[in-house]
C-alpha cells in the first residue's frame, strides 16, 4: 500500500498561530494529525492536543482534534497550517478574538505533531495498519484507528461550539427505548448546542432526567482552575450571559450560584445537586427558566435561542460519566422535546 506523505512539526506554546507544515493539499484530501505534549496555562495547570491542536487551509474552516489525534477531510486547496489554540476564536477562519496576548508567556510547553497526508484512494483506517513504525508513534496510530472505527456521534441537531471545539464526549444512544446522550469526558472539555426559538414567559420550564455516574471534579467549581462541571445551559436572544444548571461536588444548591470565571461570554452557574448522594441513579429535574433568570441574572429576555449540554474535566484532569434523556422545554401545556 502507498505510504502517506509525513512531516513532523513542533509547535511551541508561545508561538501565535499559524505555522506552515510544508504540506500542500487539495480539497477533499484526508489528513491525519497525531499529537503529543502539553501546553501550560499556569503553574500546575496544562492541557494536551485534544484541546489545543488545530489546523486549517487558509480561507477554509479551522478544525480541532477530538482526541490527541484526528483525521479530517480538508475543505480547501492550499498549504496546510497548524496552531496551538490559546484564547478564544473570533470566527471559523482562525482569527482570535483575544489576539496574541495569551501567547506572551516565555515557557508554555509545546506540542509535537506528526502529519499524515493520505494519497487519494487510500482509506486511513487501512493505511494506519500499514504505516511503518518509524513514521509515527504506534500508540497514537492505534488510538486514531480505534477512534475512526468507532466514531462518537452527537444527537441529531446538536453540534459542538467553536469555543471548545469538537470532541468525542457526547454520544447519541437509546436508553429504555427513548433517545438519550451518553457523556464520557476524560481530561477534556466540550459543549454541544441545539438551536431553538422558544418564548420565555413566567412558567417556562426546562426538564430533563440524568444518571450521573462520576462527577468531573473534586473541588468547588467556582474558581478559574477548578471549573470542572457537568450540566445543562440555555442561551437567550440577548446574546449575553447564559444560564447553566449543574451537579456540584461541594457547592450548596442555588445558594452558591456564581458567574463563570473563565468564558468570554460567561454563564451564570446554578448548582442543583450536591455531592455523591444520588450518583448512579436516574434523577428528574425541572427548572423554571424565567424565574431563575429573574433571580440570578435580572430581567428575563424574550426568547430562549439555544440549549446546551456542558462537560468539562480538563482543569483537574478528571473524568465525567453520565447519561441524559427526556430533555424538553415546556411553555404552558406545550412540550418541545430536544432529544
Amino acid at each position: 500500500m502507498t505510504q502517506p506523505a509525513a512531516v513532523h512539526v513542533v509547535l511551541p506554546g508561545n508561538r501565535p498561530p499559524w505555522t506552515p507544515t510544508g504540506i500542500s493539499v487539495r480539497r477533499g484530501d484526508r489528513v491525519t494529525l497525531l499529537g503529543s505534549g502539553r501546553i501550560s496555562w499556569s503553574p500546575g495547570h496544562d492541557g494536551g492536543p485534544k484541546y489545543h491542536l488545530w489546523g486549517r487551509v487558509p480561507g477554509g474552516t479551522i478544525f480541532g482534534c477530538t482526541q490527541d489525534t484526528t483525521t479530517v477531510v480538508v475543505d480547501r486547496s492550499g498549504p496546510l497550517e497548524l496552531c496551538v489554540y490559546l484564547g478564544t476564536w473570533a470566527d471559523g477562519s482562525g482569527a482570535l478574538a483575544t489576539g496574541h496576548g495569551p501567547y506572551g508567556a516565555k515557557d508554555r510547553g509545546a506540542l509535537a505533531v506528526t502529519v499524515l497526508h493520505w494519497p487519494r484512494g487510500v482509506d486511513p483506517v487501512d493505511g494506519l495498519v500499514e504505516l511503518r513504525p518509524e513514521v509515527a508513534d504506534p500508540r497514537l496510530v492505534a488510538a486514531e484507528r480505534e477512534r475512526l472505527l468507532d466514531p462518537v456521534v452527537p444527537p441529531p441537531g446538536w453540534s459542538y461550539l467553536l469555543a471548545c471545539g469538537p470532541g468525542d464526549i457526547f454520544r447519541h444512544t437509546v436508553a429504555d427505548g427513548v433517545p438519550a446522550v451518553d457523556v464520557r469526558c476524560d481530561d477534556a472539555a466540550g459543549i454541544v448546542e441545539k438551536p431553538v426559538d422558544v418564548p420565555l414567559r413566567p412558567g417556562t420550564e426546562i426538564t430533563w432526567s440524568w444518571r450521573v455516574e462520576e462527577l468531573p471534579g473534586r473541588a468547588p467549581e467556582n474558581s478559574r482552575w477548578s471549573h470542572d462541571l457537568l450540566g445543562i445551559e440555555t442561551g437567550f436572544d440577548t446574546g449575553a450571559r447564559s444560564l447553566s444548571w449543574f451537579w456540584s461536588t461541594t457547592l450548596v444548591p442555588e445558594d452558591d450560584t456564581f458567574d463563570c470565571p473563565g468564558r468570554t461570554r460567561p454563564a451564570v452557574h446554578v448548582p442543583v445537586r450536591r455531592g455523591p448522594a444520588g450518583l448512579g441513579r436516574w434523577r428528574r429535574e425541572t427548572r423554571d427558566v424565567w424565574a431563575d433568570h429573574e433571580r440570578f441574572l435580572g430581567p428575563a429576555p424574550e426568547r430562549i435561542t439555544s440549549v446546551r449540554l456542558v462537560a468539562v474535566s480538563h482543569f483537574g484532569h478528571g473524568s465525567a460519566r453520565a447519561r441524559f434523556r427526556d430533555l424538553a422545554l415546556c411553555v404552558g401545556r406545550h412540550r418541545i422535546p430536544l432529544l
